[in-house]
């Protein structure tokens, strides 16, 4: 019912006036209420309302306006150009900008130079017959290039299958992504992991103004690589690198980690003794020279191994000269001695000790050939063991000198025979003779531990000084345990000619002979510290003659450096050229072990 001015005629004016403010103030109120009445609109509705008005204004950059950053880059960004069936590395946290894994027919590859330099080592190559080997205590498995080997650029190359079946990594592939690239880890240890506390951007370097690689999500776990006060390097569970700002992480925790265990460690078999080495080397030239042993049998020497030098390359094919002997091997064993047969590379009249032992090394089939004839003339003979003595081989060999050497062990555990290598001291010329090689597949490796000062030096002093004998021990050491590691010492000594501190001439003495030569000019040598031997020198024709002498002295001092380093033994160049008296200084060390 609505209120009209007859509606209040009965009333007096001070009331009328009264009762009509009151009617209008009811209508502003109900005017007022009506233009605010609310509108129950949902929240979610208010959302995508604004998302429309952001998308209609920044159109694609509308996640950058919602969230501060966009994806603006992509993994060319760290790796470079990846080219058309290309894919990028990245190696224990690290992005290869110069090295390409290389996809063909869904399958992945890698340089082979590369797996050998980080990944895996052991694998060998033959490029001239085209094939790849890997040896293991069971024997060596051999693939085609084509099995399991490309080509690309140039670069030859094995595939991730082919790796991972011998090594023990973690492997990740994900060629399948824009930027193809594959992740692999063969480190492990400990590490720090953080938490991201909210939607923020992984960058390629750490600065705002940096491309955005990828977004992090609240309570994604990252391994965190480099912190800093305002940016930290990490890693996301993809292998992608970047930096995050510092304060957008929490939940720090410290982290372990071991290699996955999916590929066995290589255990070779390993013969040892029940006592020290002591191995005498025995030089026999022709097969006459088999009947020498018995006067080294007849002087009961404190020798339990004698190593004839029996076998020598003799042409690029891998054939050899044989004068082995089982009448020898025979009366050795009746005086309870074991029987190392040597091989070596440099007792055949043209034969070059360098580039035809590569030329039988690198083929895979003279490596096969030279082996199986070597196993067979050892078993029929009855020798208990192979010595090798392979010298002057360059650094280019070193990679088939290696494989050879495991290809024999494998061969003479098969067989039940020991197999042991000769070696320079470790110097940076000798250090292809792979060591550590040796070490793991071999019996014993013998330290030939003299000839610090040869024929072809340029100044004078001793064959053997203390200083290069415990050298030769502690570097073969880093690659060899003790266990396996015997020290060859000399039975001989070098005297120098000299004019005007200039040499013009050497040559090597057998102990005895040594010593009398400097009694013959009424010498006395007297010890030297520096070389740890006994020093004498005289002068005749104009000459200065300086002897630093091997003797019983300078014997017992290397000895006590084997005694203390605690190895398997002692070996001697060469039986013949000994003084009687050494022979009780052996026995003692002998006795100690």
């Amino acid at each position: 019912m609505k209120l009209h001015d007859r509606d209040f005629e009965d009333l007096e004016v001070e009331d009328l006036e009264t009762v009509r403010r009151r009617v209008d103030r009811k209508k502003r109120i109900k005017k007022k209420r009506k233009q605010s009445i609310p509108v129950a609109v949902p929240v979610a509705a208010v959302f995508i309302i604004l998302l429309s008005i952001v998308i209609f204004s920044f159109g694609g950059n509308a996640v950058e306006a919602l969230t501060g950053f966009k994806v603006n880059t992509d993994l060319t960004a760290c790796f470079g150009e990846i080219g058309e069936g290309e894919a990028g590395m990245i190696l224990n946290d690290e992005y290869e900008t110069e090295i390409r894994a290389y996809i063909k027919d869904g399958k992945t590859y890698i340089p082979y130079d590369y797996v050998k330099e980080h990944l895996n080592d052991w694998f060998y190559r033959d490029e001239n017959e085209g094939l790849i080997l890997y040896t293991t205590p069971e024997g060596t498995k051999r693939m085609e290039n084509g099995e399991c080997a490309e080509e690309f650029d140039g670069k030859f190359c094995i595939s991730t299958d082919l790796v991972m079946e011998y090594t023990d990594l973690e492997y990740g592939d994900h060629t399948k992504e824009e930027v193809p690239y594959i992740t692999i880890k063969n480190t492990w240890g400990s590490y720090s992991s953080a938490t991201v506390k909210k939607h923020t951007a992984l960058r390629v370097f750490g600065d705002k103004k940096s491309d955005v690689l990828s977004a992090l999500e609240e309570e994604d776990k990252v391994r965190v690589l480099d912190p800093g006060t305002e940016w930290t390097k990490v890693r996301t569970e993809n292998g992608i690198m970047g930096f995050v700002v510092s304060k957008d992480l929490d939940e720090y925790e410290e982290l372990s980690e071991a290699a996955p265990g999916n590929v066995q460690e290589m255990v070779f078999p390993c013969k040892t003794f029940n006592r020290r080495i002591s191995l005498g080397w025995h030089q026999v030239m022709g097969d006459a020279g088999n009947d020498t042993v018995y006067d080294i049998l007849k002087n009961d020497t404190a020798v339990n191994v004698l190593g004839p030098t029996w076998y020598s390359l003799s042409d690029g094919s891998g054939s050899m000269k044989d004068i082995s002997s089982a009448s020898y091997v025979e009366a050795a064993h009746k005086a309870e001695k074991q029987v190392w047969a040597v091989i070596d590379n440099f007792n055949v009249e043209g034969f070059d000790a360098d580039n035809d032992t590569h030329e039988v090394l690198s083929y895979t089939s003279k490596r096969e050939k030279l082996i199986n004839d070597l196993i067979v003339s050892v078993k029929e003979c009855g020798a208990d063991g192979i010595n090798v003595d392979f010298e002057e081989l360059s650094s280019d060999t070193g990679q088939h000198f290696a494989q050879f050497i495991k290809e024999l062990s494998v061969a003479c555990h098969d067989n039940g025979l020991v197999v042991s290598v000769d070696n320079y001291v470790p110097e940076a010329y000798s250090k292809h003779y792979h060591r550590e090689v040796q070490g793991k597949v071999c019996d014993f490796c013998v330290i030939m531990g003299y000839d610090e000062h040869h024929a072809g030096s340029s100044e004078a002093g001793p064959v053997a000084s203390l200083d290069f004998v415990e050298r030769g021990i502690e570097n073969t050491l880093k690659d060899v345990d003790a266990a396996k590691v015997v020290n060859g010492v000399p039975f001989f000594t070098r005297i120098w000619e000299t004019k005007n501190g200039v040499i013009t001439d050497s040559k090597a003495l057998g102990m005895k002979e040594a010593s009398d030569t400097l009694k013959s000019h009424g010498v006395t040598p007297s010890w030297d510290d520096g070389a740890g031997c006994n020093y004498g020198e005289y002068e005749a024709n104009g000459s200065v003659f300086k002897v630093w002498l091997e003797d019983e002295e300078s014997l017992n001092a290397k000895l006590g450096i084997m005694e203390n380093q605690n190895l398997a033994g002692v070996a001697f160049w060469k039986l013949g050229l000994e003084s009687r008296e050494v022979w009780d200084d052996i026995e003692a060390y002998l006795a100690n072990g």
